[in-house]
């Protein structure tokens, strides 16, 4: 591996860890200590779905890129928590849609604030030439891994 390769696995390392652990203490020190960085991700998932008006268990599953048991046992955990409701469909009995309720939005609104708020520190330290190189940078990287997972 080349020195500029073990500083980019250093860095992807590194950084996917520190934000990991930002989102673990912000929501162990708030008002939804109870969840866990997965399941917020799951509320998160369901919030996107819904703008997509793809709210069912096998769309989000796909989103989440997890199998759909792992989903449901997910789901469940949430339900019994207050933060998602699962629902029937009446003409397919087989297809399930996840729904958020008033507790899922207001945990969904403070993660959305913590994100907003990670970026707009991250913004502060760079110009905006930076800003731009860095954005360009995270696109490609993002691209590649979306292709590395289908």
């Amino acid at each position: 591996m080349s020195i500029y390769e073990e500083q980019l696995n250093t860095f992807l390392v590194n950084v996917f860890n520190n934000i990991l652990r930002l989102e673990e203490a912000c929501l162990a020190k708030g008002e939804f200590g109870n969840l866990s960085i997965n399941e917020m991700h799951v509320i998160e998932a369901v919030y996107e779905s819904l703008e997509n008006n793809s709210n069912s268990m096998a769309e989000i599953a796909s989103r989440l890129m997890v199998t759909a048991s792992t989903l449901t046992t997910s789901v469940k955990t949430l339900e019994q928590k207050g933060y998602l409701l699962r629902t029937k469909m009446p003409a397919d009995k087989r297809k399930v849609i996840v729904t958020p309720t008033p507790l899922s939005e207001k945990a969904y609104k403070e993660h959305k604030e913590f994100h907003k708020d990670l970026v707009a520190s991250v913004s502060k330290e760079l110009s905006e030439e930076e800003m731009a190189a860095l954005t360009q940078a995270l696109c490609t990287l993002d691209n590649f891994f979306k292709h590395l997972n289908k």
